[in-house]
């Protein structure tokens, strides 16, 4: 009798979860968002927009040029080291980007390291290579950038949330 009633409540939670109907329905294709901007060639900025906009990027703890030390060591293990040398892969940058204070508006900041300024003055970028990404939401933004020694220069692309204003670009190469 037992398995009667087990049989009984588990067809009819069965009936009640199961189905739907013989109605027909086709899945959307999932739009997917990507961080990159639309495009990896960009304009150069336009001089007429009215946002006041500077980017810096200074060296933290720069090197100092100091006399080449000449050696006569034959082998690695005559090399002699000065006192302080480090030897230091990488280096950092401070990072600061003013804007007006009367732009209010939302921006995105891309700062990466491959790119390429073409010969009618617009950028590719290859937005893989960020190091930053990050929402301007103050007039004021600063950060400490660590790159490798190998990296010959720097590209900020700044883009704002309407899109009528044209994205802000500036490179650095050291």
């Amino acid at each position: 009798m037992n398995k009667l009633y087990i049989f009984v409540f588990l067809s009819i939670l069965l009936t009640a979860c199961g189905g739907g109907g013989s109605e027909s329905s086709t899945a959307e294709p999932a739009v997917v968002g990507t961080d990159s901007p639309p495009s990896n060639i960009v304009s150069a900025p336009i001089q007429s927009q009215p946002t006041v906009t500077e980017f810096s990027l200074e060296e933290s703890k720069p090197l100092e040029l100091k006399s080449v030390i000449k050696s006569t060591a034959k082998t690695s293990s005559e090399i002699a080291v000065p006192d302080g040398f480090t030897l230091s892969s990488e280096r950092s940058f401070n990072l600061l980007i003013s804007r007006s204070k009367d732009d209010n508006q939302l921006a995105y900041l891309s700062l990466c390291s491959d790119y390429q300024k073409l010969s009618d003055g617009s950028y590719s970028i290859n937005y893989d290579s960020c190091l930053l990404r990050t929402s301007l939401n103050d007039s004021q933004y600063e950060a400490v950038i660590t790159v490798t020694n190998d990296t010959v220069g720097l590209v900020a692309a700044m883009w704002f949330m309407d899109e009528s204003k044209e994205p802000l670009i500036t490179d650095w190469r050291f």
